[in-house]
């Protein structure tokens, strides 16, 4: 086989091999990205997870009688926290109406606080 062939197979490797790896980097870099962006999306689905769930508890806070009623009055709610775990949580509803010019304040560590309106 002449020299010169043998050069030209060589070099004609060497290109396709650079061809080859730089594709290959590409398509690694496209399918990390895409990973990260699957892990992204699914944590962003995680924390909206609740939100259907935190509207049906506020709805449930905020009408009358939705949510089970004991003999002592006690309100019985079952919620599940971001891990997924279930929860008993059980409430005395106490409702004050809220005059005009009112703020409402409740005691934390002996200060009074102005309660904030949920957004």
């Amino acid at each position: 086989m002449p020299e010169w062939l043998e050069i030209g197979v060589s070099v004609a490797f060497a290109i396709a091999a650079v061809f080859f790896f730089g594709k290959y980097r590409e398509k690694a870099a496209a399918l990390h990205e895409s990973e990260r962006m699957k892990a992204r999306l699914s944590n962003d689905l995680n924390r909206y997870r609740d939100v259907k769930r935190l509207r049906a508890l506020r709805d449930a806070l905020l009408s009358d009688d939705i949510l089970p009623v004991d003999d002592e009055g006690r309100e019985h709610l079952l919620l599940r926290d971001g891990d997924m775990r279930l929860h008993h949580l059980v409430l005395r509803r106490q409702c004050n109406a809220i005059g005009e010019g009112e703020s409402p304040t409740y005691l934390k560590d002996g200060q009074e606080l102005p309660v904030t309106e949920l957004q």
